[in-house]
């Protein structure tokens, strides 16, 4: 009898998502392929709460972020958040453990993360990050393992060509002060927010808002931005106007100089591991206000537009908010949803899905039987799945074709008593009747193989 209670309608919350099997089984591939390269490189995996005091993760992104940020009082009367990103929070993580970390520390991280943004193609107000980061040494070697470990990874995968474009906040802020004289910190944080958009809205939008700052004007923004856009015979920013650019700022060449070392270093990279391609590009800003040094974005080569995969930079202040100790870091994120809905639009999810063997089970006293076969398929990293009612044996086929099983034993009264097996290829409808269990292993073993 059915219930009059009044029904829910089943609904989700804007920028939340369901994820069926298949992808499901795609997402897990794509981080077990990210954990495979992290690992070899020698990151270890850790793990950090969703939820952090308020005060933690607030202030240390942008104005614009803190807005974005979900964030509650809890039952115990504390003011907490969830996390908007997984650097943040280990910064916390380091400083909290500092006494029993190994540093330099080479970090692995998966996990969700939460923003209350506008939500567009590929972005979403729940998505996962896949984090690595170096923390405990400010090395150019640091900067290139982790740049190195990103490109292996998604070189990795089917992406049809991919472009790691590298900035730095060092060099930017020389520039900035070189283009706006007694640019005041407020003043330098606006403008890296402005020329972040630099893709978004166009050269003269950013023009326009650079020309607002105390100290700027719209002449001096576009100078600045055509240094910045111009593009040498590889396609990255061209050095040479760079170098004229600074003058005799000898922060900023020394920092061009660590550049040059990455680049170098990246380009053997690229050229061992075919894939993508890596570009210097000063126009790279990165919005967050936490970076000091080296910066980067990896976007889709056939995907103009679509934003950046991949993104991070060097951050050598974050953990002094917790502790009094010096500890640089570098990292980075895979946006794990968001390559997948680029994976989606360029039409390259597919994945082979794992193969299972179905047992169908036509009779009660054969249930025992089947049990024991599925036991043994399994020991054997053989996957199966087994009819859980039994009789109507059509039926069950029919299940085993919904799910993709290619193979289906049948097991009834006469098999359990004779000790042999039905076994059935679904894609060409052979059948081989009373086959013995004792070699029931290596026999399912090899069908599976030639399939």
């Amino acid at each position: 009898m059915m219930s009059s209670t009044k029904k829910i309608e089943p609904r989700r919350l804007k920028g939340f998502r369901d994820f069926m099997p298949d992808m499901m089984e795609l997402r897990s591939h794509l981080q077990s392929v990210i954990r495979r390269h992290a690992k070899l490189a020698g990151f270890r995996e850790i793990g950090t709460p969703v939820l952090e005091y308020a005060e933690t993760l607030l202030g240390q992104g942008s104005d614009e972020t803190d807005k974005q940020v979900y964030r509650f009082e809890d039952h115990g009367g504390r003011k907490v958040a969830m996390r908007f990103d997984l650097t943040v929070p280990f910064a916390r993580f380091v400083a909290e453990h500092q006494g029993i970390l190994v540093f330099p520390f080479k970090r692995l991280q998966i996990g969700d993360v939460w923003r209350g943004e506008n939500t567009q193609k590929g972005r979403y107000r729940e998505f996962c990050q896949c984090d690595l980061d170096i923390i405990g040494v400010d090395s150019v070697n640091a900067d290139i393992e982790v740049l190195a470990c990103f490109y292996r990874i998604l070189s990795g995968f089917d992406l049809g060509g991919f472009t790691m474009r590298l900035g730095n906040r060092v060099l930017l802020s020389a520039m900035l002060s070189k283009a706006f004289p007694g640019i005041d910190a407020a003043g330098e944080t606006d403008a890296l927010i402005a020329l972040d958009k630099l893709d978004k809205i166009g050269m003269d939008a950013v023009c326009e808002l650079l020309g607002k700052i105390p100290g700027a004007s719209f002449d001096s923004a576009k100078t600045l931005l055509e240094c910045l856009q111009s593009r040498d015979i590889d396609g990255g920013t061209d050095r040479t106007k760079l170098r004229d650019y600074l003058g005799t700022n000898e922060k900023g060449l020394a920092e061009l100089g660590r550049m040059e070392v990455i680049l170098s270093a990246m380009s053997e990279v690229s050229s061992a591991v075919s894939g993508g391609a890596v570009r210097l590009d000063m126009s790279i800003a990165r919005g967050l206000g936490y970076y000091t040094g080296v910066v980067f974005e990896t976007t889709l080569d056939d995907l103009p537009g679509f934003g950046s995969i991949s993104s991070g930079g060097r951050y050598n202040n974050l953990a002094e908010r917790f502790i009094n100790r010096s500890l640089p870091g570098v990292g980075g994120s895979i946006g794990l949803d968001r390559l997948l809905a680029g994976m989606e639009e360029l039409g390259k999810v597919g994945i082979e899905s794992t193969k299972m063997v179905f047992i169908a089970v036509a009779t009660e006293d054969a249930l025992t039987s089947a049990l024991l076969m599925a036991g043994e398929l399994r020991a054997a990293n053989i996957a199966c799945d087994i009819g859980l009612t039994t009789g109507k044996v059509g039926n069950q086929f029919k299940h085993a074709d919904r799910l993709g099983c290619p193979m289906v034993l049948t097991l009834g009264t006469s098999e359990v008593e004779s000790a042999t097996y039905n076994l059935k290829i679904m894609a060409t409808g052979a059948e081989a009747k009373g086959l013995p269990r004792a070699g029931l292993v290596p026999h399912i073993s090899s069908a599976m193989k030639a399939l």
